[in-house]
């Protein structure tokens, strides 16, 4: 039996032992209903301020009857009211103690503000991914959806600078603004860049027209599910063809779209695309080249040199730039594929 349905038995006997109580004084001592409701509450809260029944043999046996079992289920029912009020609390406090042990210990993972269907779906795909996630969210029912998720959290205002802290923001890599208004988007936005100047922020834009605000508040790419609903209807109005073949490849053949970032001790640094030979040694194709300066660099030319800190942008069959983790040197991908 859980604390809660304890606390209920408990109230359930304490209020037998009243009427019972009462019932006794009336019978047995001939007292007034109100006399004998007063006798048995004071008689079972030990207070025992003044006698409204006449003393008597009969009265005095009954009186004993009920000290003996209400003061006990008294204590039994003001502890189950402890347990289940002050035991709650004590386990909640202790599980965000234990919460933020583990978030204190992050670094480089993504702050997510926001677990709303937006924010629900990307932190979901965040872990597919592998990412290390803390989500700030305000509603404390959402409390239960983050732990069913196994996903770090914190209950708090996410525009409040001790909240980021909270979350690990001066450790984090990324911060995802996916509050429901733009408003508070954009205050968040601030609020991360003002702390971190250094910091990766993506924020949604629930109206096209707050991008630009958002961009200003330091929101380095900006997500309008608006701008992107109505790109997909064009291109499947226009393009079905193209788009039915993404769809069919992503489906069918596990296209993988990944990027890989070429570091100091990578063996295709300084090699073109050649002879680097990464699409015979992995079965994925270079499709672009962004450089460390930001340029880029569009379906390459195979005489297109590999540079220190490029970032390779592969298509192919799942698990085919992963192969590039054997080549001597190479570092791992920086995201994982999606499919």
């Amino acid at each position: 039996m859980d604390a809660r349905s304890r606390l209920v038995v408990s109230l359930l006997a304490l209020l037998a032992v009243l009427i019972i109580g009462t019932g006794g004084y009336v019978i047995l001592a001939g007292a007034s209903i109100a006399d004998a409701a007063y006798m048995t509450v004071i008689t079972v809260s030990t207070v025992g301020y003044q006698e409204a029944v006449a003393p008597s043999e009969a009265g005095r046996l009954w009186t004993a009857v009920v000290i003996f079992f209400g003061i006990g289920v008294v204590s039994v029912a003001f502890t189950s009211l402890l347990t289940l009020f002050l035991g709650g609390e004590i386990r909640a406090t202790l599980g965000r103690h234990k919460v933020q042990a583990k978030i204190d210990q992050l670094e480089g993972h993504v702050v997510l503000c926001g677990f709303g269907r937006m924010g629900s779906l990307a932190a979901d795909k965040l872990k597919q991914a592998g990412a290390q996630v803390v989500v700030v969210e305000t509603k404390k029912a959402l409390r239960s959806d983050l732990e069913d998720a196994e996903l770090l959290y914190v209950i708090d205002d996410a525009t409040e600078e001790a909240t980021l802290k909270s979350a690990g923001l001066m450790r984090a890599a990324s911060l995802v603004a996916a509050l429901p208004t733009d408003a508070d988007n954009v205050f968040v936005t601030l609020t991360a860049r003002g702390l971190r100047p250094d910091l990766h922020i993506v924020a949604r834009a629930e109206q096209s027209a707050t991008e630009i605000k958002l961009r200003r508040a330091g929101a380095d790419r900006v997500i309008c599910p608006q701008i992107i609903g109505a790109t997909r209807i064009a291109d499947v109005l226009t393009r079905p063809n193209v788009v039915d073949f993404f769809e069919v490849a992503a489906r069918g053949v596990d296209l993988e779209l990944e990027e890989y970032r070429v570091g100091p001790q990578s063996a295709l640094q300084d090699r073109t695309l050649r002879e680097s030979n990464v699409r015979q040694r992995t079965g994925a194709m270079v499709v672009a080249i962004k450089r460390a300066d930001g340029t880029s660099r569009f379906n390459p030319d195979p005489d297109e040199v590999i540079r220190r800190g490029d970032l390779l942008i592969l298509i192919g069959r799942t698990g085919s730039s992963s192969r590039l983790d054997h080549l001597d040197g190479a570092e791992s991908p920086v995201t994982s594929p999606t499919t």
